[in-house]
């Protein structure tokens, strides 16, 4: 992911996304939390959840050759069992012009 960036992450799921109740697509760095999404702000299709990042989004996160942001999925079924993905690890590339264009 590059700061700066509209990318969108699409997560395939191993069960149909009208069985969730609510979920979180939470991005962080150095232990803290600087993303979080919530269900209302997910698209969700099939067994996919798909998040958008904004630019202002993708700026919060910090860049460095060894920089990575975690990305984890937690979700609460309708059931009421609360699931939660592995966290992923993605490299963080950096931008020469700060700022949103």
């Amino acid at each position: 992911m590059i700061r700066g960036t509209t990318p969108t992450l699409e997560f395939a799921l191993p069960f149909e996304v009208d069985l969730i109740a609510e979920a979180y697509v939470t991005i962080s760095q150095n232990q803290s939390v600087v993303i979080d999404k919530s269900l209302s702000e997910l698209t969700c299709a099939g067994k996919t959840l798909t998040v958008k990042l904004s630019q202002e989004d993708t700026l919060k996160l910090q860049q460095s050759e060894f920089k990575t942001a975690e990305v984890q999925i937690r979700v609460r079924m309708k059931s009421g069992d609360a699931l939660a993905s592995d966290i992923m690890r993605l490299h963080v590339g950096r931008i020469l012009k700060e700022g949103v264009i």
